[in-house]
């Protein structure tokens, strides 16, 4: 039996969301995709592969805990992961900089076990570069100064996070404390820093005699 905190989230799906996510079913734990299953299935909803998919997850489940949960008439224990909430991930983009929000979604990857974090990272100091350059020459004060962090942020939070981790996937909300004290000591000391020294992030003019 699913932990009750997967059952209720696969109960608030619908019937579409349940057949979209079964078809990627490598997103989701085995609780998850466990209650999924059982939703759909009294639901009435076609599920291709469906008993070859409880197999497989029965075949990753110890013997001893199928036992004990039984024994004892309780659901296994399964804690829900610990990540980087969607709205911090924007929040970091927006206020510091994509650079920010593609560590936190990196270091959701990681957690997760998904490859290729290191992409993400350079793809958001990549877009924090462009975004830098386009603010400070061509968009300074202008709302086109943030429009482009903003994209980033909700690429990460929204896109990326339904296609690498699953649109419904539970989770529980990690503390970012540490991130937070992390990126305001880098953002303090390079604003004063700017904002003592001008003329070497604006454009240069060459004086003539």
């Amino acid at each position: 039996m699913p932990d009750n905190t997967y059952v209720l989230v696969a109960a608030r799906m619908t019937d579409e969301d349940l057949l979209e996510a079964l078809a990627h079913h490598e997103k989701y734990v085995d609780d998850m995709l466990t209650a999924m299953l059982d939703v759909a299935e009294k639901r009435g909803l076609t599920v291709l592969n469906a008993e070859a998919l409880r197999a497989e997850i029965a075949g990753r489940i110890e013997p001893e805990e199928i036992l004990q949960a039984i024994d004892e008439e309780r659901p296994i224990p399964i804690e829900l992961p610990e990540l980087y909430s969607q709205t911090a991930i924007l929040a970091f983009s927006i206020f510091f900089s994509p650079a920010f929000g593609g560590i936190l979604f990196a270091m959701n990857m990681k957690r997760m076990q998904k490859k290729n974090g290191w992409l993400v990272v350079l793809l958001s100091f990549a877009v924090s570069a462009i975004s830098g350059y386009v603010t400070w020459y061509y968009a300074k004060g202008t709302f086109l100064g943030i429009l482009i962090p903003i994209a980033c942020g909700l690429l990460l939070s929204e896109i990326l996070w339904s296609r690498i981790f699953g649109k419904h996937q539970p989770y529980k909300h990690r503390r970012v404390i540490i991130p937070l004290v992390i990126a305001l000591a880098i953002a303090i000391p390079l604003s004063y820093y700017m904002y003592e020294h001008p003329e070497q992030f604006g454009p240069q003019t060459t004086q003539h005699d």
